[in-house]
């Protein structure tokens, strides 16, 4: 092989060795991209942020753990009940606080590129509220409503007949809605502690990497 052969070779593997060591690089850019997209999604439901953590999802996203209609759900519903501001509020902190405490902690555990979609596996620590029990809590609060009912009847009547039934409920609620809401983050918050792992999957969105899909793919022992 003469010498042009030889300088030809040499560039055209140098250039193959470039093109490969570059698309490797792209690859490693595109999953810690992806990565930082999860764990921005993770650290928002930590700070109770839902509004944050949809920056990270695309439009079709459905949320596996069930959390991510948290805000629409309290809106639509203190919307029907129009029981005041400080009953809205303390529902909204409730709400908030839940959603803080339903993942402990999370460490990315793998990650794969396939074509156009990044899968990054999650170990997860956090609070098992599908198998809350309710059962005390609800007898709890009945009895509470039923004792401040009682003894606060005549003023909860007076009310009643001046203003109407929407007025008393309103009067009753932001008197004991904080007892209520405080209640139930207590059970929210020590629910048992769940080990599990999620799969999340991202592609393209504008030039930027969003979840798309999510499932709990399998419970990690404890």
């Amino acid at each position: 092989m003469n010498l042009a052969k030889k300088l030809v070779s040499l560039f055209v593997a140098m250039a193959f060795a470039i093109g490969v060591a570059g698309c490797g690089n792209n690859n490693e850019a595109q999953i810690q991209a992806a990565t930082d997209v999860v764990s921005g999604y993770l650290d928002a439901i930590q700070n109770g942020n839902l509004d944050g953590a949809e920056e990270y999802t695309t439009d079709s996203y459905i949320d596996p753990l069930g959390i991510d209609n948290m805000d629409s759900y309290m809106e639509s519903l203190l919307d029907s009940l129009d029981m005041g501001d400080t009953f809205d509020q303390e529902a909204n902190d409730f709400a908030t606080n839940a959603v803080k405490a339903a993942i402990t902690s999370y460490e990315i555990n793998d990650t794969k590129m396939e074509e156009d979609t990044i899968s990054v596996l999650v170990d997860i620590d956090g609070k098992d509220y599908e198998n809350i029990d309710f059962t005390a809590m609800e007898s709890e609060l009945t009895t509470y409503t039923q004792n401040y009912a009682n003894e606060n009847l005549n003023r909860l009547m007076q009310i009643y007949n001046d203003q109407g039934e929407d007025a008393m409920m309103e009067a009753m609620m932001q008197d004991i809605g904080g007892y209520i809401f405080d209640r139930m983050e207590t059970l929210f918050t020590g629910a048992e502690q769940k080990k599990y792992q999620m799969r999340f999957d991202l592609v393209q969105d504008e030039n930027e990497w969003k979840i798309k899909a999510a499932e709990i793919s399998e419970e990690a022992q404890s």
